[in-house]
């Protein structure tokens, strides 16, 4: 706090007690003015919440638990902002919380929670809660363990293994890995902390890793316990509260032969075009693409060079920088037991748009530059692009005014980050709206293109409520959206907004544009047959936000197995 300015005795001594008088009374009337200037001024702080709870393990509480809280951000991962750790009876508080969205984690290695995915929920804190109850129940996770042999019966080191939750919804076919782990100098490897449930084993890169050996020393092909290599005959591990699965080995077979695709960039004219930053796309499967650079560039020859590939469906291509001119059609090839020569890629002059992007409705120039520091891009599809391969985007200057180039030929949709809280309302071309994106010509310079943009400044906060019925500890609720009047997918529709709900049943559907919606709520109860309640309603929605209730009944739950 910054006080009041003190009074130097030494100065009064001297004067007359008039003098002192009409002194002492402008003191006063200084520090009187002083104290209103630091109402008027300082800013308004806003009051803190707290959360509270006990953790146990079979009903017994455990002291020395750290619980902590870091901000809900979907674009990247947050620091633990708030901590505390629990007392001789099991119990934690932690205080001064600002209002947000959280996860709330629990660091206790080895543990989790019954019929759940982990020790992680989320927590939506208003301004000023005292939040109590959020009470964690650990059991101890079950233990995968076993070893990865080569062909010769050596021991791999540093093999990372995967394991695959075989869930009812999983149909024998999850796709990514649920937990991970990797040998050590032995061979041995022991994933621990597991819920329980059913799982498969694997270790060795899959069809969708294709990239994965360029950052290994050998590759070996995904194998699954017991040696199978297609997923749906692999061994299914069940895992109990506290148990291990020992033994489960794994051999993987030869190392993955892997070869090379080469080729040169030409012009038009057939001669080299040296400095050229090119890249690759594997198409693992009809739905799964993914694209990589190294960085690397074509040397003075025009020629270039991709190593480690395994056998596949591939596309070479070079990557146009926003303000480029030049451009190459993608050109696919296949790996199948061989090196792949003599690829040509051959530019030509690109196309480009410009234009400006203006935000309407909103003078803020805070939210102005927040527009310009998002950025913006474009996608292209026509007889000129191919499925796969890199995005082209950029970032407006000051005054919005923008330019892409190296396009090839077809119809631009312009888009901006999900992300972020910007929504593209439309786009115009010499004044004229194009509701089905911006035709653009081989070789064209599109320009005259105006996209306006608004910033989705409301949001939605609720809170389902249950009847007829208690919910057990794993119940899940679930919230979703969709904008009336709007076809699903559409660049403003709901569908970019960001939904959290907690286990309380607090919601958030934050980045909408107002207007009318209808909200969708549900609860998932894991292990439960038949559908279970949802309830929908229409809710308007104007800037700022929004409040509702839910209230699900649950007369009609279906009983459990």
């Amino acid at each position: 706090m910054i006080g009041a300015p003190r009074e130097r005795r030494d100065s009064l001594i001297m004067v007359s007690s008039t003098r002192q008088a009409i002194a002492g009374i402008l003191v006063i009337f200084g520090v009187a003015l002083f104290a209103r200037a630091q109402t008027q001024t300082a800013p308004v702080k806003e009051p803190s919440s707290t959360v509270s709870g006990r953790i146990t393990i079979k009903d017994k509480p455990v002291p020395g638990i750290a619980v902590g809280l870091s901000l809900n951000d979907s674009t990247r991962q947050q620091p633990v902002t708030h901590r505390a750790v629990t007392d001789v009876n099991g119990e934690y508080r932690i205080t001064k919380v600002p209002a947000g969205n959280y996860y709330m984690a629990v660091s206790a290695p080895g543990f989790v929670l019954p019929d759940a995915t982990g020790i992680q929920r989320s927590l939506i804190i208003g301004k000023g809660e005292a939040i109590e109850h959020v009470d964690f129940a650990l059991t101890r996770g079950g233990v995968v363990t076993g070893k990865v042999f080569d062909a010769d019966g050596r021991p791999l080191i540093e093999q990372e293994v995967a394991l695959f939750s075989e869930g009812a919804g999983d149909r024998g076919r999850s796709r990514y890995p649920y937990l991970n782990g990797n040998t050590d100098d032995r061979g041995v490897y022991r994933i621990f902390g597991i819920p329980t449930g059913k799982y498969k084993v694997a270790a060795g890169s899959g069809d969708d890793d294709s990239f994965g050996a360029r950052y290994r020393p050998a590759s070996y092909r995904r194998t699954y316990h017991p040696n199978v290599a297609d997923q749906a005959r692999a061994t299914v591990i069940e895992v109990r509260e506290g148990s291990e699965a020992t033994n489960i080995d794994i051999v993987l077979g030869r190392t993955v032969t892997t070869y090379t695709a080469s080729g040169r960039i030409v012009d038009e004219a057939g001669q080299p075009v040296a400095n050229v930053p090119y890249a690759i796309t594997h198409f693992a499967s009809s739905s799964s693409t993914h694209s990589m650079s190294t960085g690397a560039v074509s040397n003075a020859r025009g020629e270039f060079k991709f190593d480690k590939l395994t056998p596949g469906q591939y596309a070479a291509m070079i990557r146009s920088e926003e303000n480029s001119e030049m451009r190459a059609d993608h050109v696919p090839f296949e790996i199948t037991d061989s090196d792949v020569t003599g690829l040509v890629l051959i530019t030509k002059k690109a196309s480009s748009v410009s234009g400006v992007v203006i935000l309407e409705g909103n003078e803020d120039k805070v939210i102005r530059d927040q527009l310009i520091k998002t950025g913006m891009g474009v996608s292209v599809a026509g007889s000129g692009s191919q499925r796969g391969g890199w995005g082209h985007s950029t970032r407006p200057a000051p005054d919005g005014s923008f330019r892409i180039g190296g396009l090839a030929a077809g119809t631009a949709t312009f888009y901006i980050s999900s992300s972020s809280r910007f929504r593209i309302l439309r786009v115009e071309r010499d004044g004229v709206i194009q509701p089905r994106g911006i035709e653009i010509k081989e070789r064209e310079n599109v320009t005259g293109i105006r996209i306006i943009a608004a910033y989705a400044n409301a949001s939605i906060r609720g809170t389902i409520e249950v009847q007829n019925g208690t919910l057990p500890p794993n119940a899940q609720f679930s919230v979703w959206i969709q904008k009336l009047g709007e076809e699903p997918g559409t660049i403003a529709s709901a569908s970019s907004a960001s939904i959290q709900v907690d286990a309380r049943g607090q919601f958030v559907v934050d980045g909408l544009m107002p207007g009318t919606y209808e909200l969708h709520a549900g609860v998932y109860i894991p292990g439960t047959r038949g559908s279970t309640p949802t309830k929908k309603q229409e809710v308007a929605v104007a800037a700022g936000v929004t409040n509702v209730t839910f209230t699900l009944d649950l007369s009609s739950l279906p009983k459990r197995p």
